[in-house]
């Protein structure tokens, strides 16, 4: 079984973008949790240019979803939740400010049931999928 099929087994696809439709929608319609945008306001890219990978991405997350192509919907939600993850850990976003609550409210509750799902798969095919760890324990 390959790992997409292993993942969808454990996350049971529909229940997740049945789930976070909505969340999912939301954030892929979010110009500030798209990396692209942030480059053209540092003067990496036009303004057509953000936009148009803007559009891109967001029609292939909408098409991925619509067949159930977890996999590339997944990666370009998860792309968007790193973007979020930057801004709070980078200084974007600071404590008790209303900035980006609504991204962070739908952040947490896709994770909520993502991470335990990716635990359970990489704990239950420890030596297929992982490779060695980058910090391992040492003495």
């Amino acid at each position: 079984m390959g790992e997409v099929a292993k993942f969808n087994a454990f996350t049971g696809r529909t229940s997740i973008w049945s789930e976070f439709s909505s969340a999912v929608r939301v954030l892929l319609q979010n110009k500030y949790v798209f990396t692209p945008f942030w480059e053209y306001q540092t003067g990496q890219r036009t303004e057509e240019d953000w936009k148009n990978a803007f559009a891109s991405a967001n029609r292939a997350a909408a098409i991925a979803m619509g067949k159930g192509d977890t996999s590339t919907a997944l990666s370009v939600v998860l792309s968007r939740l790193y973007t979020l993850r930057n801004q709070i850990v980078h200084g974007g976003a600071t404590w008790q400010s209303s900035i980006n609550r609504d991204q962070m409210r739908d952040a947490v509750s896709i994770m909520q049931k993502l991470v335990p799902t990716i635990i359970r798969l990489m704990m239950a095919n420890p030596n297929t999928l992982w490779g060695d760890a980058s910090y391992p324990v040492v003495d």
